[in-house]
């Protein structure tokens, strides 16, 4: 089908594999050989293309181990939900400490703004990138990070066959048909997911939705203001302490998300390239932060390294590819180069 990147270890030399398929899988994890010891090199291949906003395709590899961290999740700039079809091989994972495992014709969903770490047996996927926001307006404002559908539901099978009928199509949708596609496949996923969901969550998904769409975009606003806090949020938006505490919940509560989000600036702050480089002060203080202490104290147990340790490693990561939230972009620009070398 037109649009389709096709990508793959043996396009490089041997020695050269697992390198590129570092570099083709790094925007949504690290990934390693399962076994340290192991002298083979990394295999797979990648096959994507848009369906509408939605991107839609197949992988294939060896065995492997994955680890998706906080500064990969930061420096990815990835907002979908990675949900991927068991076609062959399984899997067992650790996300954000809650225990997964998937085999043969299970659904796993993965959230790509949490992190995860996973060992997979050499296999295959069909996998769907779908944002964040398109899928939680059908399902509400519930975690679904490490959710497995398993294969012998009957919706699971029915959203494989319809996935794989997508995937197999030879010509192009039109525009009308893409978008009919994408809704329809939302709602098998959102009817699959719902199944399982709990009662409470049922009654007030619009709300929520758009009470932390309200209050997600106040905070990225106002991250540098001191002032920053739920109960200022709750004057400013005029929003009860309950509801913002509902719709907050599975993440932790909305403290934690402002801190979290503060912490992330930071380390992009602390890492893009920069002809004038701020000290970690300067950093802290510009986001909110009482003290340059207090920064290091958070950024140390979020991304396992110091603020002094990010700028030193900015030099390496400005020379890194980024997603910037295109998949599919990043896939045809990494084909692109390796036809042309």
């Amino acid at each position: 089908m037109s649009n389709e990147t096709f990508i793959s270890t043996a396009m490089v030399e041997v020695d050269a594999r697992s390198d590129f398929w570092r570099e083709a899988t790094r925007p949504v994890f690290d990934t390693s050989p399962l076994s340290p010891d192991s002298k083979e090199p990394l295999e797979g291949t990648i096959s994507s293309r848009p369906l509408g906003s939605m991107i839609i395709g197949s992988t294939s590899f060896n065995s492997q181990r994955y680890i998706r961290d906080h500064r990969t999740i930061v420096h990815s700039g990835l907002d979908y939900y990675l949900i991927q079809v068991f076609t062959s091989g399984k899997m067992n994972g650790d996300f954000n400490g809650l225990g997964v495992h998937a085999d043969v014709g299970d659904i796993c969903f993965l959230d790509l703004a949490k992190a995860f770490k996973s060992e997979a047996a050499a296999g295959s996927r069909l996998s769907l990138a779908i944002s964040r926001r398109d899928l939680e307006k059908a399902v509400g404002p519930r975690s679904l990070h490490g959710v497995v559908l398993r294969r012998d539901q009957p919706m699971t099978r029915l959203i494989t066959t319809y996935v794989k009928g997508i995937r197999s199509l030879e010509h192009s949708l039109s525009p009308v048909e893409v978008l009919a596609s994408e809704e329809a496949l939302i709602a098998l996923l959102a009817g699959a997911l719902k199944g399982d969901a709990p009662e409470s969550l049922d009654d007030y998904p619009s709300m929520s939705i758009a009470l932390r769409q309200r209050v997600l975009a106040f905070i990225d606003q106002n991250i540098g203001e001191q002032e920053l806090s739920p109960e200022h949020i709750q004057q400013k938006l005029r929003v009860s302490r309950s509801h913002l505490y509902r719709a907050f919940a599975e993440d932790g509560g909305v403290a934690k998300i402002i801190r979290d989000r503060r912490l992330d600036e930071a380390f992009k702050q602390l890492t893009k390239p920069s002809k004038q480089s701020r000290s970690v002060s300067q950093i802290a203080y510009s986001l909110g932060f009482s003290s340059g202490n207090q920064l290091l104290r958070g950024f140390r147990a979020r991304f396992d390294m110091t603020p002094k340790e990010a700028q030193i490693e900015r030099e390496r990561l400005q020379f890194e590819r980024q997603a910037n939230n295109d998949l599919h972009g990043y896939f045809t620009e990494m084909l692109n180069r390796t036809v042309k070398s």
